[in-house]
């Protein structure tokens, strides 16, 4: 017996020790990591485990299986092992070229020192939805709190992956015998008065929240599980509290059966090829009317790393931007970054002065020796992306993707001196497919470069990106603004008038003296040419302004520019329509949520409110769009024009709320795709602005394109990460040099040379004094006289530094020192940045103040 008991004991301690030893943590593991988690792997199981073999390293799949404590294989292919723990419904991916086993949740998380309730709670989450009620309280759903807990999923190994219906909602009727909201008084009479026991008491107390400002009391659900539930429910039995009392809390406070019914999600995984697609379906996700789901976050802790982690996140913000991990900077609000920009039909009173549109639907982790990226491939016009640190609600740094399912807008309602603020929603909410491919990058492509690199190939096999050619020269951006209108008086009788500012003769001539300063392969954009100039017309058919010279000037300037090398880029706009537009109905345009039209006025350069005083513009419906293209293409043709400028089909994208039929951002972006295809099969060459993800495969060119981030206080540095992506690939600039808030020719050269980027300037020939009380006197410093002799000198050195590397991507960017940068291209070259005002030694090699060097030449 003392010998069993011994073995037992002993049998005890050895599992005891092999569990304090079980991978723990929540970082990847490296393969050599993996070997030494399965030392301890007792023969027997050694002599049942097989090798799998991938392209790149051999990896143990028994081994694999024991690293993921609790979870077993769901599926395999060459390149990953996906893995699920039948019982949370958590996943695990391992790479196997590199070993790396990535979780959808922290493994060392009930360690977590910092989370607590809820927070702690929401560790084990894979899905998560926050929604209104009918009483306009802000409530959440997550997989794990409201299924997994109750055992209310199905989970499903299918060939490539796995499925996982997940039904959330109160599986337990316990709970129900519990008011979600009682009033102070109520609360304290019907229930603390009548219970003698101090513990009790305190037992209740805790498991409400006291909302002072309501003066009630909140059901606090997260606690109100196992032995809490109960004795919560034999307190309130105790004190007489029955089904009539809880009627009239529940009447009192506007809950409905309603509130209590599920919600079903339906959780797609596959491996596909090298990556892990995650997908929830259309139509998918069932709920009742009466439930306002706003958001869905999508494995919010996927690969997320822990205080002792060292490396960033990737954000889409501008260019790109990164939080290093653990920075400490809990003072700041967590990163939350709307895809692709404002939508102009919800309604925004004041604009935020430095925020930088996010342009491509990417993020990612970057530890030491390996990464994951993550691409919102469905579902990205709806999606933001959010991103927070370690030490605010628990111990992890954490990046993930969120989903708009329903919009609202606040009203407020006024009768005499009272009034209250009721929440609109759209009528239709967003049924379509979400879904996120998941990339594992090993050591080599560990970083933001690597991440830049691994989008740009899905780019070229799933949005044709090609290749640029070979190109002599790098190229020149010149904005030259047609006409504008300006309100003229006649006898004191105010009139709108139209003031040319660069006729057609004068752009020739522009261009003449370009090319006798050394200013090469110029792009030309000209903006204001037709329709009544800058704010023109609806572009649904296309009448050339006479007063720059009309159909023949600009014919003429199109035979100049041809004979000497110069590509013409008439710009037009599709998606508002500019105030007294001629041919604008009101049916065409989109309705906020309130149902009234969507309004588009200017906004102040001095508090950034919006000039409602002004006479607005509109946002033209989505549905409005193939038509207005379709008219405007079938005059554009017979112009024999071969390149075109897009000033907003790749810088905007509105939804329409009329409440016969929402179109969301996810209809509008296929709508605008569609577009986009009709037009790049009948011009030759496209030149965007802004450059969304969406759009940016179809041009040649983009301007505007984001050279720096918002700079948002939880943020560490702004990374070229657009660049990385489209170098090579499609020619960009950035916001006007002449335009730009800081407008230090040496800043932006040196930003140019940093990014590979050409330059851009927004000119016109008249005098300046022209644009004084006008809508565009932000056009101050637009005078060609004042830049074109700095530019000709600056395109000189930009483009002997840069014009053999035009079609070569950007291998590798990164800062050497604080202030200096260095840019490593395709075959070799390297050019290092230094913004500082003193020089800079880095790796032997000195940097003057505010200059550049530029060298591996010789690996070419």
């Amino acid at each position: 017996m003392k010998r069993r008991l011994a073995i037992i004991l002993t049998t005890v301690i050895i599992g005891c020790l092999l569990i304090s030893q079980g991978t723990n943590f929540a970082k990847p593991i490296s393969g050599t990591e993996s070997e030494l988690k399965t030392e301890t792997v007792s023969e027997s199981a050694q002599a049942d485990e097989q090798t799998v073999v991938g392209t790149a390293t051999s990896v143990d799949s028994g081994k694999a299986a024991s690293i993921a404590s609790g979870m077993e294989m769901a599926a395999e292919n060459e390149f990953l092992i996906l893995y699920v723990n039948t019982l949370t419904t958590e996943i695990a991916v391992q790479d196997k070229r590199s070993g790396a086993i990535w979780y959808s949740n922290p493994q060392d998380r009930e360690d977590d020192s910092i989370a607590t309730g809820y927070n702690k709670a929401k560790l084990n989450v894979q899905i998560e939805i926050s929604y209104l009620d009918n009483a306009g309280n802000s409530l959440k759903y997550d997989n794990y709190t409201h299924s997994v807990q109750n055992e209310q999923f199905v989970l499903e190994k299918v060939k490539g992956g796995l499925n996982i219906d997940y039904t959330l909602g109160e599986a337990k009727s316990d709970i129900d015998a519990i008011p979600k909201y009682i009033s102070e008084e109520r609360f304290q009479t019907l229930i603390i008065d009548k219970l003698e026991d101090a513990g009790e008491k305190r037992e209740v107390e805790k498991r409400f929240k006291h909302n002072e400002e309501e003066k009630r009391y909140e059901r606090r659900d997260s606690s109100l599980k196992g032995v809490g539930l109960k004795k919560v429910t034999d307190a309130f039995e105790k004190a007489g509290y029955n089904e009539e009392q809880k009627a009239i809390d529940n009447a009192a406070f506007g809950v409905t059966a309603a509130d209590n019914l599920t919600v079903k999600i339906p959780l797609h995984y596959r491996l596909d090829g090298e990556d892990l697609k995650v997908t929830i379906e259309s139509g998918g996700i069932e709920y009742p009317e009466s439930l306002k789901i706003q958001t869905l976050s999508l494995l919010p802790f996927f690969g997320a790393s822990g205080l002792e982690d060292e490396g960033y996140t990737l954000v889409p913000d501008g260019s790109g931007s990164l939080i290093r991990f653990n920075n400490e900077k809990t003072y700041a609000a967590p990163f939350r970054k709307e895809l692709y920009g404002t939508d102009s039909a919800i309604s925004q009173q004041i604009r935020i002065q430095n925020d930088k549109a996010a342009r491509l639907p990417v993020f990612g982790m970057k530890y030491v020796d390996r990464a994951i990226v993550g691409i919102i491939e469905e579902g990205d016009a709806v999606a933001s992306v959010e991103a927070d640190i370690s030490g605010r609600l628990n111990v992890y740094n954490t990046v993930s993707p969120s989903f708009t399912l329903r919009k609202l807008e606040e009203v407020t309602l006024t009768n005499g001196w009272r009034s209250s603020t009721v929440k609109k929603f759209q009528t239709e909410p967003f049924q379509g497919d979400i879904s996120v491919r998941y990339g594992f990058l090993g050591a080599e492509e560990a970083s933001y470069s690597g991440m830049a690199a691994h989008y740009r190939d899905y780019l070229i096999k799933q949005a044709g990106l090609t290749r640029l050619t070979g190109e002599e020269s790098i190229p020149f951006y010149a904005e030259f603004i047609g006409g504008i209108p300006k309100k003229k008086f006649f006898i004191g009788i105010p009139y709108n008038a139209y003031e040319p500012l660069t006729t057609f003769n004068q752009a020739e001539s522009v261009l003449g003296q370009m090319l006798e300063s050394g200013i090469d392969n110029i792009k030309l954009r000209y903006t204001g040419w037709f329709n009544g100039g800058i704010n023109h017309d609806l572009a649904k058919s296309i009448s050339v302004d006479k007063k720059l010279g009309g159909s023949k000037g600009l014919k003429k300037l199109k035979t100049y520019a041809d004979a000497n090398g110069i590509s013409l880029f008439p710009d037009a706009s599709f998606l508002e329509a500019a105030p007294q537009s001629e041919g604008f109905k009101n049916s065409q345009a989109s309705r906020f949520i309130t149902g009234k039209l969507a309004k588009v006025f200017p906004y102040s350069y001095a508090d950034f409110k919006e000039k409602d005083d002004l006479e607005p513009g509109y946002v033209l419906s989505p549905k409005s769009l193939p038509e207005l293209v379709s008219g405007f293409i079938d005059d554009y043709e017979k112009l024999q024009l071969t390149g075109l400028s897009l000033s907003d089909l790749g810088n905007k994208l509105n939804s329409d709320f009329n409440r016969s039929h929402v179109i969301d951002r996810e209809e509008s972006k296929s709508i605008v795709d569609e577009q986009l295809k009709r037009i790049s099969s009948s011009i030759e060459e496209i030149l965007l602005e802004g450059g969304n993800a969406y759009a940016a495969p179809y041009a040649e060119h983009i301007v505007e394109a984001p050279m720096t981030s918002s700079n948002f206080i939880i943020t560490d540095g702004t990374v070229p990460f657009f660049q990385l992506v489209f170098h090579g690939y499609v020619n960009y600039a950035g916001t006007a040099w002449n335009m730009a808030e800081d407008q230090d020719s040496t800043y932006n050269f040196l930003k140019a040379l940093e990014t590979g980027s050409a330059m851009n300037y927004t000119w016109f020939v008249a005098d300046s004094s022209v644009i004084k009380m006008t809508d565009f006197d932000h056009l101050y410093s637009a005078d060609y006289r004042l830049w074109i002799e700095e530019a000709a000198q600056r395109y000189r050195e930009l483009n002997n530094v840069l014009h053999d590397v035009q079609s070569e991507t950007i291998t590798d960017h990164r800062e050497l020192a604080q202030g200096v940068f260095q840019t490593t291209f395709e075959k070799g070259k390297t050019i290092i940045v230094n913004y500082n005002d003193m020089e800079s030694n880095v790796n032997g090699i000195i940097v003057g103040a505010k200059d550049y060097w530029v060298g591996g030449e010789t690996q070419r």
